[in-house]
């Protein structure tokens, strides 16, 4: 296997780790949220909520801003991406289609790769395309990056021209999903729809206890 092709696999093994606790960490927010808006006896000012919606900014803002920086000590999306637009020949159809050998739809490889293509038939994937995920990336995540630069990440000077709003952040991460479940099966021809798992327990069963005594 060619040595780059080989390090992206390994870089999407990492992105995949830090992209699913983004996409598992919003769920639960948004759950506890739900949880509270259903109980009128929770419904009160609280230093509580306060620090849970400060913790969940934060922390989401920061990993999103992990996937989206291009320098060149960083393993995130936006590098990935940017390393398959320079040199696109690395993902081609050859490879693709071996990952479908001695399967029972081995005969939808090629249709599927057509999707990663400007030409249905092009030998690689196309440099466009991956270019256009970028800045969609990019554009859809301005707002957090900012604010992540200028006040999460380190206090600046500068004041950031608008504050992302919850909406955006989770937006962020909604594209963030995406884009790995289409670079998975790009890279590793195996589909999925989300890398929101199914929870093995109900983690929020701790909620029926009463927690002060």
């Amino acid at each position: 296997m060619d040595l780059k092709l080989k390090k992206w696999l390994k870089w999407l093994e990492i992105i995949k780790i830090e992209v699913q606790q983004l996409v598992v960490d919003k769920d639960i927010f948004w759950s506890v949220q739900n949880l509270i808006e259903n109980n009128k006896e929770i419904q009160k000012p609280s230093s509580f909520y306060q620090y849970l919606g400060d913790t969940y900014v934060s922390h989401s803002v920061i990993g999103v801003r992990r996937q989206i920086k291009n320098q060149k000590q960083s393993i995130s999306f936006a590098r990935l991406l940017a390393e398959i637009i320079e040199t696109p020949e690395k993902i081609n159809r050859k490879y693709y289609c071996e990952l479908y050998k001695d399967s029972i739809v081995a005969d939808l490889a090629d249709g599927h790769f057509d999707r990663y293509c400007v030409k249905p038939g092009d030998s690689y994937v196309s440099s466009v395309i991956v270019e256009n995920d970028l800045k969609k990336l990019k554009q859809i995540t301005a707002k957090v990056e900012e604010f992540s630069d200028k006040r999460i990440a380190h206090r600046d000077t500068r004041t950031p021209e608008t504050l992302p709003k919850f909406s955006e952040i989770d937006a962020s991460i909604e594209l963030l999903d995406k884009l790995y479940v289409k670079y998975h099966l790009l890279l590793y021809a195996d589909g999925m729809d989300s890398l929101m798992p199914t929870y093995q327990y109900d983690w929020q069963e701790i909620f029926d206890s009463q927690w002060r005594l």
